[in-house]
């Protein structure tokens, strides 16, 4: 049993050393540095734009790198629908795979990171109570990064279906923030930029309201 846990383990270690490779052999990470180059490096692959794009996005919420950046990217290559429905395909199978490697591929490497934080027995505990409410928190809350709460998540009792669906929903306002206004800085239409400025400072202001209100019913 336990040889067939370090295979797991080997594994998952083995994949994610072979997707990071692969990024830092086409300089993914430092693309990210530099949003000009990095539009560039996503246009230049045409009908395959969309492909590279989730791909990469999934390998920014792996690797627990902040996808701001690339959202803002998305905004400004495909424009607001496409860039929100690529963006959230992307995020969510990111989420989900991070969360499945937490649970099945590498649980207990994950649970020796994490299992003793305050962070994930304040989230385990809530996630019996309302497991709803406490990804809608997270979601919105940025208390601690994007990344770092799918692990955790995987280490939780939460149904993954449950967790996969609504993370994903949940998500959805603050990335169709970022890439409104990646669409607004490039759309050339000063019209159509001021409603993109105006709909993501709506958006913002709204998840501001929310926020004041989860902070009256849990702190974390």
């Amino acid at each position: 049993m336990k040889k067939f846990k370090m295979m797991k383990i080997l594994g998952v270690v083995l994949g994610l050393v072979v997707v990071f490779l692969l990024a830092k052999h086409f300089d993914i990470f430092e693309y990210l540095k530099d949003r000009e180059r990095f539009e560039n490096l996503i246009t230049e692959w045409g009908a395959l734009a969309p492909v590279i794009y989730v791909v990469i996005y999934i390998i920014i919420t792996l690797s627990c790198l902040s996808p701001v950046p690339l959202a803002i990217v998305g905004g400004i290559v495909f424009g607001v629908g496409w860039g929100v429905f690529y963006t959230i395909i992307g995020a969510g199978l990111g989420l989900s795979l991070a969360f499945l490697i937490a649970r099945y591929l590498a649980k207990d490497f994950v649970e020796r990171k994490f299992k003793n934080s305050e962070i994930f027995k304040k989230v385990e505990e809530e996630v019996k109570k309302d497991s709803w409410f406490i990804l809608a928190v997270t979601r919105f809350l940025p208390m601690f990064p994007f990344g770092l709460q799918n692990y955790i998540y995987g280490l939780t009792s939460i149904n993954f279906f449950q967790y996969a669906l609504l993370s994903t929903i949940f998500i959805l306002p603050g990335t169709t923030v970022f890439i409104l206004l990646g669409g607004a800085a490039v759309s050339g239409d000063i019209e159509k930029a001021m409603k993109g400025s105006l709909l993501a400072s709506l958006i913002l202001f709204s998840l501001s309201v929310i926020v004041k209100i989860i902070n009256k019913k849990i702190k974390l």
